[in-house]
């Protein structure tokens, strides 16, 4: 018989153990946690980036006259093929920016176009800053400036868009003009909240896994690692989730016409959408790093699609970091920079280069009076 401290002291194991039991977090429930947490911030800080990772483009089948003739053509083919994919796997995508929704909304964003292969590197950036409450776009410091030339004490001021403006508002269109407006806008982003949280909380728990963290995904601020890897129909079911809240609420915003509306129902129909899957393979892989604060630090997504015969097959990669929430920070201020309209370049542009009107260059005629015209012999 157990003594009376010994009785305690397994009372207090057990105790231990089922309470530990209970408040234990799974991966799902602490990835659902983080999604709320994130998406519930009024703001932070970005940086993407999109790569290709496999992409195979099935044979191309001639029809020559010869074998000899048959083999050179496939051979030359597949050379271009294999120097286009080399290309194509050389460049990348990149996005550095800021949104913050606090009061009114603003975007910033840094787009690079970036080619890195057989020693050699190119990138182009656009960096771009869109305040909503005044459907005001600015352009920062681009290769562009070089093109067209600024006046010495505009160099530094960012070039002001105002969507306002009548001949954006014509080249745009005013269907596109009425997408930019703030409510449309926190809308739209409450649809992705919405049709991404039910899409990760409608997937099976046994799909979410804690794993190690890298020292570089330390790095971005994760104290935590959830991974998921989807099978084929479970990462159609998540494209379609996240997709029909998006869909559902720009049509409800009058951002989508009927016809098109109408097209996406018939195309997301599963007696419609099954027979276009059937020979699709797909597979999403997820790493969510989640930092101190229970918010998402780190998504590093992988797809990858192929056919069933595997004569196409795409993978493509993104990681994008979150950082600042609450607190995002702005490279572009254009009330400490100043700005400039893009009309003030152009005008500008003119003085440089004046066009040349051969009628107004073009010496005065002196007039003959008709005595000189009609001499009298």
């Amino acid at each position: 018989m157990l003594s009376k401290t010994a009785f305690n002291l397994l009372k207090f194991a057990v105790f231990s153990f089922i309470l530990g039991g209970c408040t234990s977090i799974t991966p799902h429930e602490s990835l659902k946690n983080a999604l709320n947490k994130t998406f519930d911030t009024t703001g932070y800080n970005y940086i993407s980036s999109t790569r290709i990772t496999k992409i195979v483009f099935p044979k191309n089948e001639t029809n020559a006259s010869s074998e000899e003739e048959q083999t050179a053509t496939e051979k030359l083919s597949s050379l271009y093929v294999q120097k286009g994919i080399g290309v194509l796997r050389g460049f990348s995508f990149g996005i550095n920016g800021a949104v913050d929704y606090a009061d009114s909304i603003k975007s910033e964003a840094t787009y690079d176009f970036h080619y890195n292969r057989d020693n050699v590197e190119t990138s182009i950036k656009l960096p771009f800053l869109f305040d909503y409450s005044t459907n005001t776009l600015y352009m920062g410091k681009t290769f562009l400036n070089t093109i067209f030339p600024m006046k010495e004490e505009d160099e530094g001021k960012l070039i002001r868009f105002d969507l306002n403006d009548s001949l954006i508002s014509t080249l745009i269109g005013e269907k596109s003009i009425k997408q930019f407006d703030e409510d449309k806008v926190r809308s739209l982003n409450s649809a992705m909240k919405e049709g991404t949280f039910k899409a990760f909380s409608d997937i099976n728990g046994s799909y979410f896994q804690y794993t190690p963290l890298t020292p570089d995904e330390k790095l971005s601020g994760s104290v935590q690692k959830i991974h998921i890897s989807l099978d084929r129909n479970q990462s159609i079911q998540l494209i379609l989730t996240i997709t029909d809240a998006l869909i559902q609420k720009m049509y409800s915003e009058s951002l989508l016409t009927k016809e098109v509306y109408g097209t996406y129902m018939l195309m997301s129909d599963p007696k419609q959408l099954t027979p276009l899957l059937k020979n699709v393979n797909v597979r999403f892989d997820f790493d969510f790093g989640i930092n101190s604060d229970g918010r998402i630090a780190l998504v590093n997504s992988l797809i990858n699609a192929s056919d069933k015969e595997e004569k196409f097959a795409l993978g493509i990669e993104n990681i994008t970091s979150l950082n600042n929430f609450n607190t995002p920070h702005f490279i572009l201020d254009p009330k400490n920079s100043g700005s400039i309209d893009y009309k003030d370049i152009f005008h500008t542009w003119k003085e440089f280069f004046p066009d040349k009107n051969p009628t107004d260059s073009s010496p005065e005629v002196e007039q003959v009076s008709d005595y000189e015209q009609n001499p009298t012999i």
